[in-house]
């Protein structure tokens, strides 16, 4: 289907993980406080329990550079069982975004401030979470929570957990 984010092929055997390098995910937000080092956290736990040769990274589009992850994001990842440890804001910069082998969005917004700020970064690595997950392209971004109550957090994690599962699978293919 045109317009369809390609399958981005993942590692085949055990033997090929340990000879290849680590790949990079890049989870891209706004102050890099919430969704995306939700994402990232969500990602790496998956993974590690697959056994898959990747991890992740977060940055924000306007970071909060250097605070922590927002309180209410370790409380709703805690409550899943995922423990995120000594993570501090960052701003997205162009070597992050090289050195990523996929860097995925929480909105079409932050896609678009990406594509602007960063002009030479490959459209085929480029989707929103959401889009990529589902292989669906226009799909809808991940609410910030940012300021709201535990609830809206807990919200985030579940919609981060559903996208994040279905990312790992495509690479796992």
């Amino acid at each position: 289907m045109e317009g369809t984010p390609p399958i981005w092929i993942g590692l085949s055997s055990a033997t090929e993980a340990s000879e290849e390098r680590v790949k990079k995910i890049l989870f891209v937000c706004t102050a890099g406080v919430c969704r995306s080092p939700m994402a990232a956290a969500i990602f790496d736990a998956l993974a590690e329990d697959m056994g898959l040769s990747f991890r992740a990274e977060s940055a924000g589009v306007a970071a909060l550079e250097g605070n922590p992850m927002a309180p209410n994001a370790l409380v709703a990842l805690e409550e899943v069982g995922i423990y995120s440890q000594d993570h501090r804001a960052r701003q997205v910069s162009e070597a992050m975004l090289e050195e990523a082998d996929l860097v995925l969005a929480m909105s079409p917004r932050h896609v678009a401030t990406l594509n602007r700020n960063f002009s030479n970064l490959s459209d085929n690595k480029l989707y929103t979470l959401p889009e990529y997950a589902s292989g669906v392209p226009g799909a809808e971004g991940i609410p910030d929570p940012y300021g709201h109550t535990i609830t809206a957090y807990r919200a985030s994690v579940r919609q981060l957990l559903e996208c994040v599962e279905r990312v790992i699978e495509r690479l796992k293919r």
